[in-house]
C-alpha cells in the first residue's frame, strides 16, 4: 500500500511535465514521468500507478488514446485510472461529443483541456480519488 497516490504523467512536453508535476507534488501526490506513449505503457505495467495523466498526442509514434486503449486491454493494468489531457480544440476528428463523454466511453477517468488552470485538473484529480475511495467502500 502506498502512502501517497502515484500519477504517472505521460506527455510530450517537457515545460508541461515540469509544471504540472510540480503542481501535483505541492498537492501531496507522488508522480513518474513519461514522455512517449511507449514509455508510459511501459510504466504503467511496471509501477501500476493510481493515476495516469495522459497526452491525447505525443508524437511520434502511438497516439495516447493508443496507449491508454493498449493499458486498458492488459489484465495487470485494465484497472489504472487515465485522464486524458490536450490543448486541441478537436483531439477526436469525425467524433462529435462532449470531450468529456467520448472519453468515458472509451473507459477513461475523463478529459482536461490543458489551456484550463492547472488548479482545476487537481481538484479534477482529487475528485477521482474521492470517488475511488467511496467505490471501495461500498
Amino acid at each position: 500500500m502506498r502512502e501517497k497516490p502515484l500519477i504517472l504523467i505521460a506527455d510530450d512536453i517537457e515545460e508541461f511535465r515540469e509544471i504540472i508535476s510540480a503542481k501535483i507534488a505541492a498537492a501531496g501526490f507522488d508522480f513518474v514521468l513519461a514522455k512517449n506513449a511507449e514509455e508510459v505503457v511501459q510504466k504503467a505495467s511496471e509501477l501500476l500507478p493510481d493515476l495516469i495523466l495522459m497526452d491525447i498526442r505525443m508524437p511520434p509514434g502511438k497516439s495516447g488514446v493508443e496507449a491508454a486503449l493498449s493499458i486498458k486491454e492488459n489484465p495487470k493494468t485494465k484497472d489504472v485510472n487515465i485522464i486524458f489531457l490536450t490543448n486541441v480544440n478537436d483531439p477526436w476528428p469525425g467524433m462529435a461529443g462532449d470531450k468529456q463523454m467520448i472519453s468515458k466511453e472509451l473507459g477513461m477517468q475523463g478529459f482536461f483541456d490543458k489551456g484550463q488552470d492547472l488548479d482545476d485538473l487537481i481538484k479534477k484529480i482529487v475528485g477521482v480519488f474521492q470517488d475511488i475511495s467511496a467505490t471501495k467502500l461500498k
